[in-house]
């Protein structure tokens, strides 16, 4: 029975099955053994990398313990099998037909079974080998059944070498079965894995770091001895061969032209000394491959496309050292599978990245407008102090006549107006920039809007307007800023009054809501907003269509600061208005977190 060397024996990282596969491997080798009438059977299966590996050993329980899980070579074997003589499935080696070199070649290799050697030609010896091949519909080696130690120590003849080949049919189609359904599940994990690497956050946020990180999953996962992952878009496109085929631009730009092909087909090329499987475009360069990968030392090469919907991306590059065993069709299936979750990988980290680069420049512009806005007010607010001054000055002077003083009242009429168009920017200024975050705290509605009542009672009886404060009046806290619930307080009630007539009422009150939730409830029977205009009301210096609200000054600020303070608060602005009819506003602060909820 084969075993490798002992000091080159080792117990392989990713050991081949799961344990239900090896004990299905288990219980077929107990099963041939029973058929063929022989006491010890063994099963290796081929590793990528041109290894064998144990996978089952019964009847020889003390050598099953060491040996199972460790590697040897593939290479070794068929210099072995070469000295027999084949038989349909079976290769049979009789020790009269090994070389004095080969049994020096296999000195160590092999397990020599302790039985007696007799001169009798017919009796087993213990260098005897019969092996089965197990190879699958392209002809490729996949496993291989060892035989040995007969139950009557007798070698079969020829007659019964055929029988055993036809006896082992069974066992041996169901080991193929068994070693490509394991296959089939190994590429599947490897797949979910590469889907759980694409799902990480770094992964979702980064190209570089999710190329890096796949490179690392894959090439263990895969069984490949080297693996390249080439992206379109980055500048890096002409960069080091990671291969080693040093490729020349010319053979560079046909693989990158094989690449868009496949992706088009939906298939893999795999390139091998002397041929290129699946792209005759490429095949062209066939000589070249060949020299590049003998001085690589690669047995192949297979290239799957990268890609999401219809946009090719990029390629994924998988090859094996010389010795390894050819690529399976469904290695080639589970390639191209993996090119579409890196695809959509890479798709998705690639839009995260573009988001935080435009969110960043927003940022940038963000705070260079706020930035702006307060140069300005502040560069404006010195020389408009300065004309108001000499405007009061001159209306006051003995030395003014009356055409110089209704020039120095217009004077203080449009520097109060600027002045106040500067007060709310300022404001607007503060309330939208995000580096200043709202003092919150505990704040009563009811007192501040008693307060703002208060300050507007004279404005508002000046206009013929009427403030009622309705509604439950007992204690309503919110959190937030009291500066900035304020100023939204205050701006409401200023803009009912503005647009009110002689005569309105304006009813403001705190309003409980189901959630847990308080709102504030201003209610005018001023001249109403139409629906077009209700559209761009949050627009900063925007006015209104209607020519009644136009004669009533205003800067256009007021709903724009209000809506920001309440989303500052995690809150919300409403408007209910019918042209000629009223207008009510609500504000919607968030209920407490006592109660809960989250929000309106």
């Amino acid at each position: 029975m084969e075993q490798a060397r002992t000091e080159e024996r080792r117990t392989r990282d990713l050991s081949w099955g799961d344990a239900r596969a090896r004990a299905l491997m288990h219980d077929l080798a107990r099963d041939a053994a029973r058929r063929a009438g022989f006491d010890v059977c063994a099963i290796e299966v081929v590793r990528p990398q041109g290894l064998l590996e144990f996978v089952a050993i019964v009847g020889d329980e003390p050598n099953a313990e060491e040996r199972l899980g460790t590697a040897s070579s593939l290479v070794d074997m068929q210099l072995v099998f070469a000295q027999g003589v084949r038989l349909g499935h079976l290769v049979w080696i009789s020790a009269d037909s090994l070389s004095e070199e080969v049994r020096e070649s296999i000195d160590g290799v092999v397990v020599v079974p302790e039985i007696p050697v007799t001169d009798c030609p017919d009796t087993w010896h213990p260098f005897d080998m019969l092996v089965a091949e197990i190879t699958d519909e392209r002809g490729d080696l996949r496993a291989l059944l060892y035989l040995d130690v007969p139950t009557d120590l007798r070698r079969p003849g020829v007659a019964r070498l055929l029988e055993l080949g036809d006896d082992l049919e069974v066992v041996l189609r169901s080991i193929l079965a068994v070693v490509e359904r394991e296959e089939y599940a190994d590429h599947m994990r490897v797949i979910r894995a590469t889907r759980r690497l694409a799902r990480s956050n770094t992964a979702r946020h980064d190209v570089n770091h999710l190329l890096r990180e796949a490179r690392s999953t894959l090439l263990g996962a895969l069984s490949v001895d080297e693996l390249e992952i080439r992206v379109f878009f980055r500048d890096d496109r002409e960069g080091p061969d990671v291969l080693g085929l040093d490729t020349v631009p010319e053979v560079r730009s046909a693989l990158d032209a094989a690449a868009a092909r496949a992706w088009a087909a939906q298939r893999v090329t795999i390139i091998e000394p002397g041929q290129v499987w699946g792209d005759a475009a490429l095949a062209a360069h066939t000589g070249w491959f060949t020299d590049a990968l003998g001085l690589a030392r690669l047995e192949a090469v297979v290239v799957a496309p990268v890609g999401v919907d219809d946009e090719l991306l990029g390629m994924l590059m998988c090859a094996r050292r010389t010795g390894s065993r050819r690529w399976t069709d469904s290695e080639g299936h589970a390639a191209l599978e993996l090119g579409h979750d890196l695809g959509r990988a890479i798709a998705n980290a690639r839009a995260t990245q573009r988001e935080r680069r435009l969110l960043e420049e927003l940022r940038g512009v963000e705070g260079a407008r706020h930035r702006f806005l307060r140069e300005l007010t502040h560069e404006i607010n010195n020389p408009m102090t300065v004309i108001a001054a000499n405007a009061e000055f001159l209306l006051e002077s003995e030395d003014a006549d009356a055409q110089d003083r209704r020039r120095a009242q217009a004077i203080l009429r449009g520097s109060e107006r600027l002045g106040q168009l500067l007060e709310g920017l300022a404001m607007l200024t503060r309330v939208s920039d995000p580096q200043h975050r709202p003092a919150m705290q505990h704040v009563d509605l009811v007192p501040v809007v008693e307060e703002t009542v208060a300050a507007m009672t004279a404005v508002a009886e000046r206009s013929g307007v009427t403030l009622q404060l309705v509604g439950d009046l007992s204690e309503a806290v919110v959190l937030g800023d009291p500066r900035e619930i304020a100023s939204a307080v205050s701006n409401l009630v200023d803009n009912a009054v503005k647009y009110s007539d002689p005569g309105d009422e304006v009813w403001l009150g705190i309003e409980r809501r189901a959630d847990g939730g308080l709102s504030f409830s201003c209610r005018d029977e001023g001249i109403g907003i139409s629906e077009a205009d209700q559209a761009d009301l949050f627009s900063p210096l925007f006015r209104s269509t209607n020519e009644e609200a136009l004669m009533r000054p205003g800067t256009g600020l007021g709903l724009g600061i209000v809506r920001e303070i309440m989303q500052r608060h995690g809150g919300r602005i409403e408007i209910e208005s019918v042209l000629g009819r009223g207008t009510r506003v609500r504000l919607h602060f968030r209920p407490l977190a006592h109660h809960g909820a989250a929000g309106p």
